[in-house]
């Protein structure tokens, strides 16, 4: 089994300078650590996709805990954010006959390639190199 924090510490330690990074997040909680952690290395670019948050109300409270995050904490490097459509019909079409299928199955694995798909597009658009998701 990959350790990937030991995989990420090996790629920080080979650094000469700090790249940019496309990072996928979901929330402010989740990304929290994950953004203290490498923007000591990184100029990190957030990318908020996140078509399963299906109610709006809850989705603008989860986008703006995040900017709000990337505004006041203080990162070593730059962190921007890239604010994804409010497209929840992608989740539905996707979800569409798997309604009764427990959290955490098949329709959850789904859920994450259409996030991590976005990303990749987005990384392929704009260049920014390297993309992770969290």
């Amino acid at each position: 089994m990959t350790n990937y924090q030991l995989e990420t510490d090996r790629i920080i330690a080979s650094l000469d300078h700090a790249p940019t990074l496309l990072l996928h997040a979901c929330c402010a909680p989740c990304s929290s650590y994950v953004l203290e952690y490498l923007a000591e290395h990184f100029n990190i670019t957030v990318f908020f996709y996140n078509p399963n948050i299906t109610e709006k109300e809850e989705y603008e409270k989860r986008k703006n805990e995040l900017k709000r995050l990337i505004a006041e904490k203080p990162f070593r490097y730059p962190v921007k954010m890239i604010d994804g459509d409010y497209s929840p019909q992608i989740f539905f079409d996707m979800a569409k006959g798997m309604e009764n299928i427990a959290e955490g199955g098949e329709r959850c694995f789904l859920c994450y390639e259409i996030r991590l798909r976005e990303t990749a597009r987005l990384d392929k658009r704009t260049g920014l190199r390297v993309f992770l998701y969290h």
